[in-house]
């Protein structure tokens, strides 16, 4: 079984991915953001950066999605293909931030990389807003996120919602977590857990 998580900078998919993990004994996939080269350069300077960027996330996600296929395991994904594709390039091409020529080059390579896609069996995608992403970031303490503005994350945000209200691709979960913290809170973990076994259930 392939479990995914989809949200926003500072939303928590990293997190809930290790407890998930470990509750559910399943294998973890991270996003690859200590290793990325280019996610330094690009905060500093987008325009320059954005395209290669972009390029690298889908990359290494779409090996990603090779190696789920073939180890055969029940595992959980900290973020999709799908949001670098539909989210983040896309807001970078909006704001003028990469070139046309450049955006049109990485949808092509998306749209072929995607039939060979298996999306998700189910997709979590958790809902956060502009003052809890901020507070999360913060608290993280990354130093290349400190450049990241709130007009940035809400844009991020708007799309994100866009994408999720059209998602018919596998089961979707969506859950707030404005007022969760599955962190520190037993109780919160464990109600996002009992979602989650309602929509696993389902599945079989």
């Amino acid at each position: 079984m392939h479990v995914a998580i989809a949200g926003n900078i500072g939303a928590g998919k990293t997190t809930l991915t290790k407890l998930l993990a470990k509750h559910y004994k399943w294998e973890p996939h991270y996003e690859s953001v200590d290793e990325n080269p280019y996610l330094d350069d690009f905060y500093g300077e987008m325009e320059r950066w954005s395209f290669n960027l972009q390029v690298y996330f889908l990359n290494s996600r779409f090996r990603q999605i090779l190696e789920i296929r073939e180890t055969g395991k029940n595992l959980i994904q900290d973020r999709t293909i799908y949001e670098d594709a539909r989210i983040f390039a896309p807001n970078l091409h909006a704001m003028g931030l990469m070139p046309n020529r450049d955006f049109k080059n990485y949808e092509s390579l998306f749209e072929l990389m995607e039939r060979l896609v298996t999306p998700p069996d189910l997709l979590i995608y958790l809902r956060a807003s502009i003052p809890t992403l901020v507070g999360q970031i913060h608290k993280r303490g990354r130093d290349y996120e400190n450049s990241i503005s709130i007009d940035y994350l809400s844009r991020l945000n708007e799309r994100y919602e866009a994408w999720i209200s059209k998602y018919t691709k596998g089961k979707l979960l969506i859950i707030d977590v404005d007022n969760l913290n599955f962190v520190d809170n037993q109780e919160d973990l464990g109600s996002v857990i009992d979602k989650i076994d309602a929509q696993i259930n389902g599945l079989f």
